[in-house]
Order: structure tokens, then sequence, then C-alpha cells
């Protein structure tokens, strides 16, 4: 009688064994090993020369930033924002989190692709088209969408699919579910990404 008592506990204890193995992987972050600020500097750079020559006398500067859901961010200095369009400042602000569990280094280019996607723009328009820009984004959801998932398709013309399905893939272990939600909606997903891949193919 006592055997089969003492196979189901061992049993019972297994699964539990297993479950926490299982929550414990799943919390632990995916990260490619630590950088430091002047190696990311160096990245925004090469990025920077490779895929946008035209920024290579434009002022372009890292600050950071602190956040839960967002790790990077580009955008014109507020104050330059006041001069002529040649004589402003861009901005790549950078959640310093991200330097101690980065991504990997081709999901870490394409998104700063991303991010120099919308340089591009700003450089192309006049301040009050650039604030006007910014209260769009602010204001409406649907316009977030589109806006962003067209920058999403200026990354996937230049070939960068794969890194930037494994940039999404690693910041939505950061995100609660609500901001996953929200992130899922916003831009495009691997899923999506990786199904375009298949249909070039």
């Amino acid at each position: 009688m006592l055997w089969p008592i003492l196979m189901k506990i061992i049993y019972l204890g297994t699964l539990i064994f297993i479950s926490t193995l299982g929550q414990s992987l799943a919390m632990t972050p995916v990260c490619a090993p630590a950088i430091s600020l002047t190696d990311f500097k160096n990245t925004v750079d090469e990025t920077r020369m490779e895929y946008f020559p035209e920024f290579e006398s434009d002022s372009l500067t890292v600050t950071t930033f602190h956040s839960s859901a967002y790790f990077l961010q580009a955008q014109p200095s507020l104050s330059s924002l006041l001069h002529q369009r040649a004589d402003r400042t861009y901005e790549v602000q950078l959640n310093l989190r991200l330097l101690d569990c980065p991504p990997e280094r081709q999901a870490l280019k394409a998104i700063l692709v991303h991010e120099l996607e919308h340089v591009r723009d700003y450089r192309s328009m006049s301040s009050a088209k650039i604030i006007s820009l910014g209260m769009k984004v602010s204001l409406s959801f649907d316009f977030k969408v589109h806006y962003e998932r067209a920058t999403d398709q200026k990354v996937l013309n230049k070939g960068l699919f794969e890194g930037l399905a494994l940039y999404r893939e690693w910041v939505y272990q950061w995100l609660s579910p609500k901001e996953l939600i929200k992130k899922r909606a916003i831009y495009m997903t691997p899923e999506e990404i990786r199904r375009l891949i298949k249909d070039q193919s």
C-alpha cells in the first residue's frame, strides 16, 4: 500500500520541480554580453555611417532616460527646435538598463535603424511640423500605430528582418502583460516579420 502512495509523492514532487524550473528559466532574461556606453555610442556611429551616410555632418548625441517599457528613442533636442534646420541637434536616447543586458548585435543595429529613420523624418520637417507630428503620435493611438509600423517597414526594406524580430523578442521579456499587448499592437511582431520573410522566399 505504501509503494503507490510513495510513487504518487515522487510524481507530484517531480511535476512541482519541473514547473518551478520552467518558471525560473522563463524569468531569466536572455541577454548578449554586457556592453559599455562607449560600445553603444560606437554602434550608433557605425549604424549611422552604414545606413545613413547623409547624417555624417549632423550633430547626433547619445543621452539617457528611464523607462520600464522603452529602451531607445530618438528626437531633436528641444532647444535646437528654435534653431535653423541645419543647426539642429538630434538625440538617440538610451535606457541604461540596456547596457547590462543588451540584445544581440544585429538586433541592436536593427532598432537603431528604426530610431534613425525617425531622425531622417525630422531632418525633412520644419520645427512646426515636428511638433505637430509629436502631438499626433501622443494623442492618436491609431496614428502612432500607423507611423511606427511604417517606420518598421523602412527597416525591413533595408533587409534587417531577423534583427528587428530578435529585438522585439528581446524587449518583450521586460514588459508587463499590459505593456506587451500595447507593444504588439503598435509595432510589427516577430511573427509578422518572419511571415514576411517566408512570403518573400
